[in-house]
């Protein structure tokens, strides 16, 4: 499972380093080192290949003629890019990615389970990241119901 926080820089050509342990857990886990990358939120996120399947196997059993369902796959599906891990660990986020999550240069990748974002360091701090608190705080009794 991808988990913890970390801090990049992204190179000129787009490029960005994929944290070590992520890449284990792709290549234990998943034996492929591809990602797919789409927009979501304010941020992109990006799902192994094999778990991004399972959610457009998923979506493609939703009724095609529901306008939430035609605008929903326009936005998650339509803005997802395949993206391969180059030799040196890094993935190559194209630029249509870069401007719609507001990526510079500094980003900030965040493991959550079976995908992980990729923030704009600007955008995660502080606002993301004390919103993100803020709604832990709220969803704890939440989660204590179903005992976690």
């Amino acid at each position: 499972m991808f988990r913890g926080r970390y801090e990049h820089t992204m190179s000129s050509t787009g490029r960005v380093s994929i944290p070590s342990r992520f890449r284990e857990v792709c290549k234990d886990k998943y034996g492929d080192e591809k990602f797919v990358i789409t927009n979501f939120d304010k941020c992109l996120v990006a799902y192994p290949l094999k778990e991004w399947n399972e959610i457009e196997k998923k979506i493609s059993e939703l009724s095609q003629f529901k306008d939430e369902v035609i605008y929903f796959q326009r936005y998650l599906v339509g803005g997802a890019v395949d993206c391969p891990i180059d030799s040196q660990g890094r993935v190559l986020i194209p630029q249509s990615l870069r401007e719609y999550a507001k990526i510079d240069k500094e980003v900030v990748l965040i493991g959550v389970l079976t995908k992980f974002e990729i923030w704009s360091k600007e955008i995660w701090q502080p606002e993301e990241s004390v919103k993100a608190f803020e709604e832990f705080k709220k969803s704890r009794e939440l989660l204590a119901e179903h005992g976690i």
